[in-house]
């Protein structure tokens, strides 16, 4: 039997006339392109392909959040720094918590890992906002007050809706991920709650502890996830909810040896 021949799906005559299969294989075009390109090497290794994307996002979420939550708990005092304030903040959340994040964010989504997927992206896209919202003129073109309590609420309350699912997802994966959604989840509801609150001082510095332990926790999913990438080994534990669905690179190089076709 030749190669080709071998790389026939097995099907049952019956289901044949259904899913468009002949003894030469796809009569459909499409679908005769589609097959070979799920075979070639990006398609069937693409897990393995792009290696572990989740250090990357981890690093640049903990870079970000923890040198924001110390501006917020006044650990940095920007406001007698003004360098500090127009230049090295608004370079660390374009870079480290925008485009890192959204990088890492793409590349999982390229190894088909839904949750790392949507959670750097959550992140990155967040701070992209943050950062045409107050470091920009952006929000002059869009009539964006940024003083204006209620327009800031607003944004807060978005991203709060929108981090609600990856904490309910999180239960699903380890306790790590769990703490760094819920500690970034309650960050954006102290920010929120803090825009109709009198004592905003204190709801910020609340949020910005929150916003503090998430990096931290954050930068421990990167030591952990580096070690098991790069080393294989188990140093760190991750504290699994759910072995089924524990985003580790062991469990993700085992999956490969079944998306293989058998040549």
């Amino acid at each position: 039997m030749s190669t080709d021949q071998q790389k026939i799906p097995t099907i049952p005559t019956e289901e044949y006339n259904l899913k468009g299969y002949t003894n030469e294989g796809y009569t459909n075009p499409i679908q005769q392109i589609m097959f070979k390109l799920e075979r070639t090497a990006l398609f069937v290794n693409r897990l393995d392909y792009f290696g572990n994307s989740i250090p990357i996002g981890a690093f640049c979420n903990a870079v970000a959040f923890i040198i924001f939550g110390f501006t917020r708990c006044h650990v940095f005092n920007v406001e007698e720094s003004a360098n500090i304030n127009s230049t090295f903040l608004p370079g660390i959340i374009l870079i480290f918590g925008a485009l890192g994040q959204i990088t890492a964010g793409f590349l999982e989504f390229m190894k088909a890992r839904s949750y790392s997927a949507l959670l750097y992206l959550v992140l990155g896209f967040y701070c992209f906002s943050h950062f045409f919202v107050e470091y920009s003129d952006i929000s002059e073109y869009f009539n964006i007050n940024k003083g204006q309590r209620d327009e800031n609420a607003f944004f807060f309350m978005a991203w709060f809706l929108i981090m609600l699912p990856l904490v309910l997802a999180s239960l699903k994966i380890n306790i790590f991920f769990l703490v760094q959604t819920g500690c970034t989840t309650l960050f954006f509801l102290f920010r929120w709650i803090g825009e109709f609150s009198e004592k905003k001082g204190l709801t910020e510095y609340t949020a910005g502890i929150f916003e503090t332990i998430a990096g931290f926790v954050s930068l421990y999913i990167f030591a952990y996830q580096l070690i098991d990438d790069e080393w294989h080994l188990q140093i760190l534990p991750s504290i699994t909810l759910d072995k089924a669905n524990d985003i580790d690179y062991n469990i993700v190089h085992a999956n490969i040896a079944q998306m293989q076709t058998p040549q």
